[in-house]
């Protein structure tokens, strides 16, 4: 017979709303047995009958037989239980960033069940993103975790830079006692539109279109005197056109001397890495005490990308947001936005990010290392909404719990 206690504590949850299933995962983390649990939740839907019923003959031997079955079914099932795995887990994705660019991280959370009766466990968990058609591993990322009752951690498997833009799968494997778990998403690559000096856009560090910053200087162009050629610059001198070598030039796939185009030179990524090991962190350090001349430094950078980082991180360094206003690249401006909210413990800042899966991406970081709820409603995507309401639930059944101890 279950104990009264556990009844009454389980009926006051369930009529407040709370789903069984984290009720059960509570209780097994405090100690009860599956019986015990699964007795105390059946007699919690027994109704009370507070009626008389007058009944035939024939009527009450009917049900006199059937009751004696069911005792009989019950003894049965009673005395010989069937015996519940000793490691037993349920897995399950929720997507939060599963469309990307090549070079960017997918982001998704990992949910782990534990339905067996041992109380604690290693596993061996194994990510990887596949080609569909060919079942290509892409990449794949491997990690031991150990199991006791409910877990959810936020995940990332970084996509190479040569991926080719299309669907794949995210798919994720747990090991144990020589069984398996099994999940699966859906994941999209996209083709990032690269700003080039041949766009006809105002974009990058130019100060005309496709002229100034990194690209060609901007002068006075001719009328007639195009040769169509962007590595040259086109002008009237006295009344005659001229088609002035532009030198170093970026997009003509020739790696000239002094050239920081990442397009053209190899040396440019170097150079970008160079930047991004030795001046990117001088310069953050230097935020902390003279942020203005730390900004001088950043604007003074050549690649868009990296003055745009070399920003994020004086905003990061001074714990302030009005210097992500400053920085033009959406994704880096998004990232600032985010690790300032994180770093100041304000996830009212998460509202500023553009895209909304970065943006939900920075809520649910508030729910999975802070524990708060509170954003719950601001999430956009519906599985994540409702991954964080399930925590939301199962976070207040365990601070009931403890309080009842």
């Amino acid at each position: 017979m279950p104990k009264k206690r556990l009844v009454n504590y389980i009926k006051s949850l369930m009529q407040k709303g709370y789903d069984v299933s984290n009720i059960r995962n509570v209780l097994l983390k405090y100690g009860y047995t599956d019986k015990e649990i699964n007795d105390a939740v059946s007699s919690s839907f027994k109704p009370i009958i507070r009626h008389e019923i007058h009944l035939s003959h024939t009527t009450a031997l009917v049900i006199i037989f059937v009751f004696a079955s069911l005792i009989g079914i019950a003894s049965f099932f009673y005395y010989n239980p069937s015996k519940v795995p000793t490691e037993l887990l349920d897995l399950n994705l929720e997507p939060v960033a599963t469309t990307v660019e090549p070079g960017e991280s997918i982001v998704f959370l990992k949910e782990l069940s534990n339905l067996g009766s041992a109380e604690r466990y290693d596993v061996v968990i194994k990510q990887e993103i596949i080609e569909p058609v060919t079942n290509k591993v892409i990449t794949q990322k491997i990690e031991t975790r150990a199991i006791e009752t409910f877990g959810s951690t936020q995940t990332k498997i970084l996509v190479p830079d040569d991926t080719k833009a299309g669907d794949y799968i995210l798919r994720a494997i747990v090991e144990y006692d020589n069984k398996k778990a099994v999940a699966t998403l859906p994941v999209k690559i996209v083709a990032e539109k690269k700003e080039t000096c041949f766009d006809s856009i105002k974009n990058q560090n130019e100060d005309g279109i496709d002229c100034g910053g990194i690209c060609r200087p901007c002068g006075p162009q001719a009328i007639g005197c195009n040769d169509n050629n962007p590595c040259t610059d086109d002008v009237l001198e006295n009344n005659e056109c001229a088609n002035k070598p532009i030198v170093p030039c970026c997009g003509n796939n020739i790696c000239e001397e002094n050239e920081v185009c990442a397009a053209d030179c190899k040396k440019a990524e170097e150079y970008s890495q160079l930047i991004s090991t030795e001046t990117l962190e001088k310069i953050k350090e230097l935020a902390k005490t003279n942020p203005n001349k730390a900004l001088q430094q950043c604007n003074a950078l050549e690649v868009p990308d990296l003055k745009d980082t070399c920003i994020g991180n004086i905003g990061e360094a001074q714990r302030n947001k009005n210097y992500c206003s400053q920085i033009s690249n959406p994704r880096i401006k998004d990232l600032c936005y985010s690790n300032i909210a994180k770093s100041i413990n304000d996830n009212s800042l998460c509202e500023a990010i553009s895209i909304e899966s970065r943006k939900d991406s920075c809520y649910m970081t508030f729910v999975l290392d802070n524990k708060d709820y509170s954003v719950c409603g601001k999430i956009t995507n519906k599985h994540l909404r409702q991954s964080c309401e399930s925590l939301k639930q199962l976070n207040e059944l365990n601070q009931q719990a403890t309080s009842q101890e």
